[in-house]
């Protein structure tokens, strides 16, 4: 049976610890000082001294403004890593484990992103607009959306960090861009301190396009419309993307049990996102 720590079990923690133990058997631990006991675990540890060497995978699901002393200290006490995106709260270097280190990138899971890929790779495509648009309060249903991390800057929240899978899943069928305009700022009436509005403008030898976040829309969008020689078509990514948490763990499984040496989404790729998020 693997061992398992998690490092923080909010509520995406949770997701991930759920779908794992929908795959199989797993000996989960984790790091948490607010009380967890109801979701059954084997070991709860209160700081990274009491953590032993020897776990089959680590996942980093805590704020991401402490990411980084979270792989730090545990990168040698396991094999592989699975990490919360985005993978820092700014770029920096690290030691990582010796193993599998993958980063979060769920919409590459998702049947509209994957439809979009392949349509670019066989159709001339000069231009696309994508918009992921949502109102934070409604994420946080279960609690006060301003204590979430998202609401606060020092803790890695605002939508350049928070919604980088929109980076992510551009560069991923696109490819990577030169040139990175953007303007963001906070312009709402939420309670937050972390910018709740960014517009980018991107370019490469093939393309050019621009990319709308925001925390404050009342009509969820997460969608993109590709501007083609012949036609303009428009990929909606809210639209069957129930499986893809399940489906990223499953593959990430995969890696380990094929001991693979590339990946989705490796921490130089993350950090090149990260990167483009912040210009």
């Amino acid at each position: 049976m693997m061992k398992v720590l998690f490092v923080g079990l909010g509520s995406i923690g949770q997701k991930h610890l759920n779908n794992l133990r929908s795959l199989g058997n797993f000996e989960i631990d984790a790091l948490r000082t607010k009380n967890v006991n109801d979701l059954d675990l084997n070991r709860i540890y209160t700081s990274y001294d009491e953590i032993p060497c020897g776990y089959d995978i680590i996942f980093i699901t805590n704020p991401t403004n402490l990411h980084f002393e979270a792989i730090s200290k545990l990168a040698d006490k396991t094999e592989n890593m699975f990490i919360e995106k985005p993978i820092f709260d700014k770029p920096k270097e690290c030691n990582f484990s010796k193993g599998i280190n993958y980063v979060a990138c769920p919409l590459r899971f998702s049947k509209a992103v994957q439809e979009l890929k392949k349509y670019v790779e066989k159709n001339k495509v000069y231009s696309f607009r994508a918009i992921c648009s949502s109102y934070l309060p409604n994420w946080r249903k279960s609690g006060d959306y301003r204590n979430c991390y998202s609401a606060k800057s020092d803790m890695g929240g605002g939508v350049e960090l928070d919604l980088i899978h929109e980076i992510d899943y551009l560069k991923w069928v696109f490819g990577d861009f030169e040139k990175i305009n953007c303007v963001s700022g906070k312009k709402s009436d939420l309670e937050i301190t972390s910018n709740d509005i960014a517009v980018y403008s991107f370019e490469n030898k093939n393309i050019i396009g621009s990319l709308h976040l925001d925390y404050f829309g009342r009509e969820t969008k997460r969608e993109i419309e590709v501007f083609a020689e012949n036609e303009t078509v428009k990929f909606d990514i809210t639209k069957n993307c129930q499986n893809i948490y399940t489906d990223e763990m499953k593959y990430f499984l995969s890696l380990i049990k094929n001991h693979s040496k590339t990946h989705y989404n490796m921490p130089r790729e993350a950090i090149r996102s990260l990167e483009v998020a912040l210009s």
